[in-house]
């Protein structure tokens, strides 16, 4: 980048320097009149409340300073409009500068350059620029609103997954293939030696779907095991609804991805030195929580499957305890009881679902930024793509610019990815809006407006919180401030 020459850019300007305008307010030997400069722009007045501390140097305009936590007074060299923008790609952007953040960048910018609303540009500058936020990604994740799936009879839904790998077995088995009723909570875990197509599918037909009949829905994460071809054809022929996540968006299978983590932990306390024998302990596992009571149905899943709970250790020392109106009677009573108890519990649990949804909801939602996005969009997508022989840590898991081309549901659009144009179906936990740095905005910039002006900007610039109005202490109410205190914007 080539040096900053103060006077050719002056000259390049048409002889004006923004500070040589408004009545000779810099260059001339006594201070100018308040009249003389009360009608130019707030540039100008704010260069003429610092007057007292503007000097001349080799036909150049400073700014004398002394910064917080120094002992010596600074020059700070007053740029010209022109000039901002070479400076602050100089500060931020150069070999040296090392792409820092607002803070560390304006302290590099105040040790040698000056201009009103110096903090506000360079806060623009450091949010749009390219390089920080394909790095680093944007200062806040947009955060959407929770979605919720609410279900209200047992197989209407099933979530699937597959959990490893785990340290080989003496069975051969290295991974457990997971699924659960988002009703009833009921979990079933396979262990498995592989995770291919014919592999899961042949798992839950032989061992679940033949048990507990088979579910109306069918929901995955994008798995090539569940994409494939063969596990598609067999939901066809059985009458399954296959859905799937977005990409890198496991939330929206978020009940087996917490029963995963609940799996893991409990397979860690119950396996041995060596775990080499965790598929025997998941019968254990399982027959556990089934028979634990559930926050949100408040209930077991045992007694939402089969309206009673199932026998545990504690049952068979101290006995199980009487059910009235179950046990006992003709065969034809007692299925006509039994199906009442479950009508029962079921329209609890769809209350008590519905209330733990809405609760959730609430807190979730508290924690939402950002807002939609339109067709025509420019975002900012994250990619966290590993790549064979690359170190993460140094790729950029940002790109961008993409374009939202629809938007197929609340949090789901169709995006087109920069290069070849490839669209992608990504929720919006992963988009960021993109927002160049424009001479427009430079411009905007230098007249005092904000500097993102994008209503659905998430990105707080250095104060995130409104400023208190301050107030003198009452001991000092008598004292009288000078003319030449003047701020260090």
């Amino acid at each position: 980048m080539a040096p900053i020459d103060p006077a050719a850019a002056e000259a390049g300007a048409g002889g004006r320097c923004d500070v040589g305008s408004g009545g000779g307010l810099a260059g001339g030997s006594t201070t100018p009149r308040l009249d003389g400069v009360s009608g130019q722009e707030p540039e100008v007045k704010a260069y003429y409340s610092q007057y007292n501390n503007l000097e001349t140097h080799d036909g150049h305009l400073y700014r004398r300073w002394r910064a917080p936590g120094q002992g010596r007074d600074l020059l700070q060299l007053l740029v010209p409009r022109s000039l901002r923008s070479q400076v602050l790609e100089l500060v931020h952007g150069s070999v040296g500068a090392g792409h820092y953040g607002n803070a560390k960048t304006l302290r590099r910018l105040r040790g040698r350059f000056y201009w009103p609303g110096c903090r506000r540009d360079v806060e623009l500058h450091v949010h749009c620029c390219d390089t920080c936020t394909a790095q680093k990604g944007p200062t806040q994740r947009s955060t959407a609103p929770l979605q919720q799936y609410l279900v209200g009879a047992p197989m209407e839904r099933v979530g699937v997954d597959v959990l490893g790998p785990f340290p080989v077995t003496e069975s051969g088995n290295w991974y457990v293939l997971v699924a659960m009723d988002y009703f009833t909570k009921w979990p079933e875990a396979y262990a498995v030696p592989d995770q291919s197509a014919s592999t899961t599918a042949e798992k839950l037909v032989e061992e679940m779907f033949t048990r507990f009949g088979v579910p109306a829905e069918l929901h995955s994460d994008q798995g090539r095991n569940f994409e494939s071809k063969v596990f598609g054809e067999i939901c066809r022929r059985l009458g399954v609804e296959k859905t799937r996540t977005t990409p890198l968006h496991p939330q929206s299978d978020g009940l087996v991805e917490r029963f995963n983590r609940t799996l893991a932990t409990q397979l860690a306390i119950l396996t041995s030195r060596h775990q080499r024998d965790w598929d025997r302990h998941l019968p254990l596992v399982l027959w556990s929580y089934r028979t634990a009571v559930q926050e949100s149905s408040q209930c077991t899943p045992a007694a939402l499957m089969f309206g009673r709970e199932l026998r545990t250790p504690v049952d068979l020392v101290f006995g199980s305890p009487p059910e009235p109106g179950i046990v006992g009677g003709p065969e034809m009573d007692y299925y006509r009881r039994l199906r009442e108890r479950l009508q029962v519990v079921h329209d609890y649990t769809r209350q008590a679902q519905a209330s733990a949804g809405v609760r959730q909801k609430r807190a979730y939602d508290t924690r939402c930024r950002g807002g939609a996005f339109v067709p025509g969009d420019k975002v900012w997508v994250y990619c966290p793509v590993r790549k064979r022989g690359v170190s993460p840590k140094l790729c950029s898991h940002w790109q961008g610019p993409a374009e939202v081309v629809e938007r197929l549901t609340e949090v789901v659009y169709r995006v087109r990815m920069p290069g070849p144009g490839r669209l992608v179906v990504l929720h919006q936990d992963r988009l960021s809006p993109y927002r160049p740095l424009t001479p427009a905005d430079a411009e905007a910039g230098a007249a005092g407006s904000a500097p993102c002006s994008d209503p659905r900007d998430f990105s707080p610039a250095c104060r995130d919180r409104p400023l208190r109005q301050k107030k003198a202490p009452g001991h000092l109410q008598d004292f009288v401030w000078g003319n030449g205190v003047v701020g260090d914007d």
